[in-house]
């Protein structure tokens, strides 16, 4: 009985030492600095470096009419990313280095200043160490980094907020990006851009891809609070070859640049998500 009641109280110190460290961790995370030191912690920066997915997208118009359609992506690290829009026409864009460049019939037409929030969020911050997240973060002027807080909705769920310093001031027009306090995953990025527009665009359903990143299987993106686009992804595949880098002028062509062959064992469809 004595060896048994000793048992029983290990496992209960165990378990109230493992709570007690949980909890300790996560009132740690009290600024932007702590968040992606948590962030690099857990994640080790084991992301994905390339990955090509589908997306349905659905597009409601200002008199909620929708448009639907399918386009395919790739993502190539860092902060590179290819949608092709109509796949037999060759219409679509590239995003490099937060440029990006549209292609109609195959022919580059116009290329502008842009930020990728997806890319830069979901894909490029997660494969930095700590302190190369928050410069990123800072060069692009997604968010002030040097604000920092917490805040706990109705349902109890907890987030982190980098852009902000207080959840209960006048915050609505401030860019801020939203993390979760459990996954440690991006929740939300809201932006008021030139136009004087907030535009946010919310992740959701994440899903582990071979081991290494996760993405979000819907996204959806609003204007002023209103959704403008829904969309959702799948059939992701991380491929056997590994493309280094991506050009405006391989648009057109599935040709890969500085390729280097990954182990056989990570090539993979997830299929997690049929077409809607």
């Amino acid at each position: 009985m004595k060896i048994l009641f000793r048992n029983r109280t290990f496992v209960l110190l165990t378990i109230g030492i493992i709570f007690l460290l949980s909890a300790t961790s996560c009132s740690n995370i009290t600024s932007t600095k702590s968040l992606f030191s948590a962030i690099e912690k857990r994640f080790e920066c084991n992301w994905f470096n390339n990955i090509r997915y589908m997306i349905s997208v659905i597009r409601f118009d200002d008199d909620n009419t929708e448009k639907r359609s399918t386009c395919s992506a790739e993502y190539v690290r860092p902060s590179q990313h290819i949608l092709k829009t109509d796949m037999i026409n060759d219409d679509g864009y590239i995003y490099i280095n937060d440029t990006i460049y549209a292609f109609a019939g195959g022919e580059m037409v116009s290329s502008r200043p842009d930020i990728n929030d997806l890319v830069l969020v979901v894909m490029d911050l997660y494969g930095m160490p700590a302190k190369d997240a928050i410069n990123r973060i800072n060069d692009s002027g997604i968010a002030n980094t040097s604000e920092f807080c917490s805040y706990t909705d109705t349902t109890n769920h907890k987030y982190y907020i980098v852009g902000i310093d207080n959840y209960n001031d006048n915050t609505m027009n401030m860019n801020q990006i939203w993390f979760d306090s459990k996954t440690l995953l991006p929740k939300m990025v809201q932006r008021t851009k030139n136009d004087g527009h907030i535009y946010a665009i919310t992740f959701d359903n994440f899903i582990q891809v071979g081991g290494t990143g996760w993405i979000p299987q819907k996204i959806t993106y609003s204007k002023d609070g209103k959704v403008k686009i829904v969309e959702r992804i799948y059939d992701a595949v991380i491929p056997i070859y590994e493309k280094k880098k991506l050009s405006v002028d391989n648009f057109c062509s599935n040709e890969t640049l500085n390729e280097i062959q990954l182990d056989p064992n990570s090539n993979f469809s997830l299929n997690f998500m049929v077409e809607p």
